[in-house]
């Protein structure tokens, strides 16, 4: 065929329309389709008038095709894609443990490329937690335009576990969602990739699409405990602004990162060039106030090592700071752009994150180790915990480890409030988060706040997701202005997830 017209998609971003029906010619015969379809079956007329289609028939052709315009009509609930790896065995682990009603009330599939590792990872989670329902399997390349859009209409929301994302296709999984009428959840931690997706916000706000990425430990945890914390302290305080808040987090030693978490910061690391400028931009995913250059919103401010009487301990830096503070400013202007009853948290936010430690020395410690990849590497392959990609503390270990999140804020006029959200290891957090937002997706979306965007986790699932998250083992807790954890349960934090 000649020069394919282009499709818009959202601002600034286009999709050759052709590329869908190049792979269509894969299943079956493009032109023959188009000539049945449009031309009367005259398969000369194809090439010469093909491109005067309109995009809304384009679409019709694809469902025609291949059924499922009606998401409440389709096979599955949600489909996890990415789900022979590491996580992709804790998402199993958690939905075989806590989802009631599999195969009545609730269906749902895994997918990816290769269907035999799929069923392996099944079987091999079966071995640790029981359940006679059978999930589907989908064969599914994300780099196929038609595998993608097969997965999208196959279900009511799509899970998609399948990083680095920044090196995937996964934006174009996204686009696929927001094109046929599929809810998107995903477990990135990457600010680039976000980043990317972010355009896409009105485009999935006006078809009505709940897009909802960093639905994590990592982030999505956080960015929800900062949601019931400001919801906390404004509800004490006949609606007032928050001004700060600040987040410590501790928990138990001897996490590691998966093989996955280490890709993703190779993948980030040998990128930098290109996406450096993205992840130093403390407003990267939006929210900016003074055109982001305040001081108090610095990352300069996230790499301190200070004495914190109020806790009675040390303040370290913290890893994933520089992802999470990204994410709960949006959440913040998010709220404020939708029109949330509440508004935003307040229009002058400031927020920050850090590892809280029982000793100067143990903090000095930490920040000192974390210095590079490289050192980072050979401290974890002297610790016997140097995980492949796929791998990741085993299932005993994970269900041991703890973390506590708290968080300190304070309204415009000086109110206080101190709360704390108590978790397990980060990665079966991840499981938990995914699991239950694509679960809101897909089971309660009529009463969800929204009903499309780029969103955060707590601006998607609000209240719901909360109160989903408590049902299932977090603990959300406020406690007195002068508590002070247990730092002696330490010696050391190393968690990062």
């Amino acid at each position: 065929m000649a020069n394919p017209p282009i499709v818009n998609g959202p601002d600034g971003f286009y999709e050759p329309r052709h590329q869908l029906l190049e792979d269509l010619i894969n299943k079956e015969n493009c032109t023959r389709i188009l000539a049945e379809e449009f031309f009367d079956g005259d398969e000369d007329m194809v090439e010469d008038n093909y491109q005067n289609i309109d995009e809304d028939e384009y679409k019709d052709l694809f469902f025609k095709r291949l059924g499922g315009r009606n998401r409440y009509q389709r096979p599955y609930h949600f489909v996890v894609y990415g789900a022979s790896g590491y996580t992709g065995s804790l998402v199993l682990e958690y939905i075989f443990q806590n989802v009631q009603g599999l195969g009545t009330d609730v269906t749902f599939a895994i997918a990816g490329r290769n269907p035999d590792k799929l069923r392996a990872r099944i079987e091999e989670v079966k071995q640790r937690i029981p359940n006679d329902y059978e999930p589907g399997i989908i064969k599914a390349n994300i780099d196929s335009a038609v595998d993608i859009r097969e997965l999208c209409i196959s279900a009511r929301c799509v899970i998609n576990i399948a990083g680095p994302f920044m090196l995937t296709n996964a934006a174009m999984l996204v686009e696929g969602c927001i094109e046929y009428d599929c809810d998107y959840v995903d477990v990135n931690g990457e600010v680039p990739f976000t980043h990317k997706l972010v355009p896409y916000h009105r485009w999935a706000k006006d078809t009505e699409v709940i897009i909802v990425p960093n639905a994590a430990g990592a982030g999505g945890l956080p960015d929800v405990g900062a949601f019931w914390t400001a919801q906390q302290l404004k509800k004490a305080n006949d609606g007032a602004e928050v001004q700060k808040m600040h987040m410590y987090l501790y928990g138990s030693p001897g996490g590691a990162p998966s093989g996955g978490t280490l890709a993703t910061r190779a993948a980030m690391t040998k990128n930098i060039a290109e996406v450096g400028a993205i992840m130093g931009n403390p407003f990267a995913l939006g929210g900016s106030i003074e055109n982001g250059k305040r001081p108090e919103d610095s990352d300069k401010n996230l790499n301190s090592i200070e004495h914190l009487p109020e806790y009675g301990g040390w303040t370290g830096p913290f890893t994933y700071a520089f992802f999470e503070t990204r994410l709960i400013r949006r959440s913040n202007w998010l709220l404020a752009e939708m029109g949330a009853p509440g508004g935003a948290y307040g229009r002058r936010l400031s927020y920050l994150e850090h590892l809280l430690f029982p000793s100067e020395e143990a903090a000095k410690a930490i920040a000192g180790s974390a210095t590079s990849s490289k050192k980072e590497e050979e401290k974890l392959k002297k610790e016997n915990k140097l995980y492949k990609l796929g791998e990741g503390l085993d299932y005993d270990r994970r269900k041991a480890m703890w973390a506590e999140y708290y968080f300190s804020a304070e309204t415009v006029d000086g109110a206080k409030i101190r709360t704390v959200v108590k978790a397990g290891d980060g990665y079966e957090e991840t499981a938990r988060m995914s699991v239950e937002m694509a679960l809101l997706c897909s089971t309660r979306r009529e009463k969800l706040p929204f009903q499309g965007g780029v969103l955060t986790p707590s601006v998607a699932g609000g209240d719901l997701l909360v109160d989903a998250l408590a049902a299932s083992g977090i603990k959300f807790e406020t406690v007195a202005e002068d508590f002070k954890p247990d730092l002696t349960r330490i010696t050391s934090l190393n968690n990062e997830e």
